[in-house]
């Protein structure tokens, strides 16, 4: 276990994990077609992801509820004296339950208790402004507009950090 909650912990991904793993990604059609233009990744795909963000020293998080065992979120990050989340998903049965602020904060005490001097986001900038809402609201400030090339795809994003 890397970090937890009361009700979540954040466990690294193992491939037992990974029809779990493709569920969460697959409930959220709406960011896959705006990021990869497809509806659904496959178990190959995931498989690459993990590898290549290992390969560049991420680590590949699930988000896990205690009480049912069920992955219900995923995380890619990598922590250092700025920490860098690329990546936090909440299965779409679980979103708007306050689970993304509630691992957010866990995060960020974890990588406090790393001595990380901030945290910083990309947030895709035409994707949805709700995400971006979501970040201002736990502490981000926009730094620069950047543009992302997620999957071969080229997205406008813009930089955001906190400063801890």
């Amino acid at each position: 276990m890397i970090f937890e909650t009361k009700s979540l912990y954040v466990d690294l991904v193992n491939y037992n994990d990974l029809n779990e793993i493709i569920e969460v990604y697959n409930s959220n059609k709406h960011f896959l077609v705006a990021h990869m233009d497809r509806e659904k990744i496959s178990n190959q795909w995931i498989m690459e992801e993990i590898e290549s963000m290992k390969k560049i020293g991420f680590c590949s998080g699930k988000i896990v509820e205690k009480s049912s065992g069920k992955i219900i979120g995923v995380m890619d990050f990598k922590a250092g004296e700025e920490s860098y989340l690329s990546l936090l998903m909440i299965h779409n049965d679980f979103k708007g339950k306050g689970y993304g602020k509630l691992i957010f904060q866990a995060f960020e005490e974890y990588v406090r208790s790393l001595e990380s001097k901030c945290i910083r986001i990309d947030v895709v900038s035409n994707y949805d402004n709700s995400v971006l809402d979501f970040w201002i609201k736990n502490g981000f400030i926009k730094y620069n507009d950047i543009e992302l090339n997620w999957t071969g795809k080229k997205l406008p994003a813009v930089t955001m950090k906190k400063n801890l």
